[in-house]
Order: structure tokens, then sequence, then C-alpha cells
């Protein structure tokens, strides 16, 4: 039988020896950051769930390789194509410790494979080569663990033989965005406890049966929970007049790629199994791609935060995040991406931009697989605050006052964060968000807890029309 490759938390009881104390008249425990370093030491693992997809990383400078895993990878900014690694650059536990010999090869060779592997024995494989051998001995890694590799097409990082899915990228050079306003002084930028890399995608390599549609990448991107009836739950999407005509992106947590609902994979190579599409450098004319090719080209995993924040004058905001990430431990600093240049209907300017910026906070909200919180996820996803002020009741949802942000009271985990700064890349905003408290929900216990893969499947098409090479479905 192969292993069980899922998550659940919590894993232990949320007691106050651990720093959770009841909420009073309220069904949440509540838990103030940040740690001591004492407290780091004993246990270094995040003190509440997100869901983060985790991926595996070969960098190269010539003459030695090195191997790693990141928790949270995520596509950052969309012109250019930007993914954003975060590495431990302090020793905080042995659970987190400092990256150092892969940070050095980085940064001296420039260039990464971002690797996918489907579940099954390499997976596993790869994992406990990484847990087993230490970091000074990266090198050694993929030949301990027995696994294949082979050459990139646009970076000197090795790939694995057995990835289905392979992003490749060279640390991102200084530029400048849409509005002329200079972006990426540095290719990395150092945030609390970790290092940030910004990788500039050069290639993607998707396994040829996924490109045709014979196959799909089964994708959860919530986790599954069983909440208590009796508590909080979305009722139902009841859009304001008018909302249908608005540009209306799709969503599911049960995303399938490639299917009826994605874009092609437009492939410009073949290789070794693989379809291979390249990404040139930023063209200026992309500001007039049009809402269907501004998508991204391919899947990349990506959760969904619920993002809240007060206006001015004290109305409560919603916006659903695909990009956001956690990028450093200590403090706990969780990104959420936001658009401000004009691209067109799908990439535009954000309300929440300016109103998270007036605020100097946001919440930060963990959703789970119900039919109808992914339908408010859709509405308030596509509705400006501009459009519809009522947009979380209309969706579906309610909220109780909280002095940073409001708390989505569906949300079974919600984080409280400062905003400490913020990093522009191109086409978004990455805010830096100090996780100054989190509350969970009661009914969410080692009894009934959230269930998450960090990993996608590769499925048996299940009869999605195959896609013609460069035309979006």
């Amino acid at each position: 039988m192969p292993p069980d490759l899922s998550y659940k938390w919590p894993y232990s009881a949320l007691e106050a020896a651990s720093g959770w104390e009841a909420g009073g008249d309220t069904p949440f425990r509540q838990r103030d950051l940040p740690e001591t370093p004492r407290q780091l030491a004993h246990d270094s693992r995040w003190p509440a769930f997100f869901p983060s997809p985790i991926c595996f990383v070969t960098t190269a400078n010539g003459e030695e390789i090195a191997f790693e895993k990141v928790v949270g990878p995520s596509i950052v900014n969309r012109f250019p194509y930007i993914a954003a690694l975060s590495f431990c650059r302090e020793e905080l536990s042995d659970r987190h410790h400092v990256r150092g010999r892969f940070a050095e090869l980085l940064e001296s060779g420039g260039s990464v494979a971002i690797q996918f592997l489907p579940q099954g024995d390499q997976l596993v494989r790869a994992m406990k080569a990484i847990a087993e051998i230490s970091e000074n001995r990266t090198s050694e890694r993929l030949a301990i663990a027995g696994l294949e590799t082979r050459s990139a097409k646009t970076v000197d990082a090795p790939i694995l033989k057995d990835a289905y899915l392979v992003y490749e990228g060279k640390l991102v050079k200084p530029g400048k965005d849409f509005s002329g306003d200079p972006i990426y002084d540095k290719p990395w930028s150092d945030v609390g406890s970790h290092r940030v890399y910004f990788i500039e995608i050069t290639a993607i390599q998707l396994r040829e049966d996924i490109a045709q549609g014979k196959s799909q990448i089964s994708w959860g991107g919530l986790p599954e929970w069983k909440p208590d009836p009796s508590l909080p739950s979305a009722t139902g999407v009841s859009p304001k007049s008018g909302m249908a005509e608005h540009y209306q992106k799709g969503y599911t947590p049960r995303y399938k790629f490639p299917a009826a609902n994605t874009v092609a994979f437009e492939s410009d190579d073949h290789a070794h199994g693989m379809a291979i599409k390249h990404l040139a450098a930023l063209p200026q004319d992309q500001i007039e791609v049009d809402n269907d090719r501004a998508r991204w080209p391919c899947f990349f995993p990506s959760p969904t935060a619920m993002i809240t924040t007060w206006t001015s004058d004290k109305q409560a905001n919603l916006m659903p995040c695909g990009s956001t990430t956690i990028i450093s431990r200590h403090p706990l600093i969780i990104a959420p991406c936001i658009s401000y240049s004009a691209i067109n209907e799908r990439y535009g300017p954000r309300a929440s931009l300016d109103i998270i910026r007036q605020a100097g906070s946001f919440g930060c909200g963990v959703a789970y697989i119900d039919e109808n919180l992914t339908k408010a996820i859709r509405y308030s996803g596509t509705t400006s605050f501009t459009d519809d002020p009522d947009k979380i009741a209309n969706a579906g949802l309610s909220v109780s006052p909280r002095a940073r942000a409001p708390q989505l009271n569906e949300s079974p985990i919600h984080f409280e964060c400062d905003v400490v700064g913020e990093i522009r890349l191109g086409t978004h905003i990455m805010f830096l968000g100090e996780v100054k408290s989190i509350l969970v929900r009661q009914d969410l216990t080692p009894d009934t807890p959230m269930t998450w893969s960090p990993w996608a499947d590769i499925k048996e098409a299940d009869g999605a029309p195959s896609p013609a090479n460069g035309a979006p479905l």
C-alpha cells in the first residue's frame, strides 16, 4: 500500500500550554505571536495550518548540484512571469535551519528547476533524502536517493527524469514595470528568518500525455473538512443586480488541467516525452493581452486565501487571493500578491490594494471545500468592492469585528496581520503581513481535522476534450 501523503491539522489539542487561549464568548481559540526563540527551538512547526503546496528544486554552479524541497512555492507576478521560493537563512530549530549551501549555489549559478513529482515511490524517496541527508551534503542527495536526472532546456539546473511538470527559471534581472517604475533591484529579498528568491520563468515542461489531454493533473486547492453544522457556514450567493455583466473568473477547489475551462498548453518543442513551452523576455505589447491569453500558461499548484480588510469608513472588504504564501517563519509572514498594473480585466488594479495600504493590516482566512463557500469565492473574487460594497453579505458570508481586520465567521482559521512592507513585482504588489494573532474555530480539533494534500495527482482524463496546440479552450 502506498504511503499516506496527506496532512492533517490540528495534530494535537490547542491548549493553553502551547499558547492557545479560549476566545471568551466566541467559538474561537486565539494564539498571539511572535514566539520566543526558546519556543521556536522546541517546536517551529507553523502554529496553524495554511494550505501550501510543496515542490522540489535543483540548482547548479557548473560543478556541484543542490537538491531541496520548498514549502509554499508561488507564482507571484504575471508579467514578467515570476515564481517566489523562500529558504531559511537563520537557525531556528532542527526543522528550520540555514539552507546555506543551496543559497550559495543558487546565487552563483543563477538558475533553478522547480519540479513536481507524481505521488508514489520517487516522491517518497526524494522527501526521505532531503529529510535524512544534511544540507551541507545537498549535492549527494540525488545520487543517494537514486533519482535520475537529465539536462534542462534553458538553465543549467538538472531536471528529475520522472517529474511530470518542470518550471525552468533564472534569478530575475533589474527592470521596469509597465509604468516605468524600477523593479527587482536585487533578485531576492530578506524577510525575517528567510530569503525570498524571485525566479523569472524561462521555460515550462509538461509531460506529453498531460499536454495532449490523455491524462490530467488533479489538484485540491483547499483542504477537506466537516464543520459543526450548528456553527456559521456559507449560505449561498445573492449577487447584486448587474454583476453578471462583469468579467467572471472561474474557480474550483477541485482543479483539473487540462480541462474544458483551462487554456491549452502551447508547446514550442518536444523532447524526452515532454511538451516544452519557452517564455521569452517580457515584450511591452503584452499590455494588450486579452483575458484568456493572460491566464497562467500552465498549471501551478496554488491555494486560495481569504484576504479581509477594513475600509477607511469601517466597511468590511474581502478579496480571495490565489497568489498567497508564507515566506518567513520568524516572524511569521503571510504574503498576498495583488494586481496593480492595468493589463486587462483579468489583471487590473484592485480596490483591495489601496484599502490594505490605508488600513495597514489585513486578515487571512483559510477556506475549505464546500459548495456554497466555493460560490462565495467565485463571487467575491470577481466582484470589486467599488461595485458592491456589500459583497461579503451577498456572497453568503458574515464577519465579526476585530481590530486589525474583519474575521470571516465561516473561516475555521483566521490570521491577523500587520503590513510591515511591500515589494513591487511588475504587475503585482507583494504585501508582507506579519502575523500578530491566530484564531481557530473550536470545531476544528484532532478528532475533526482539516485534511490536505500538498501534492497534485495524475489521473486518467475524465473525458475532457484534448486541447489543440495553441488554441485556448
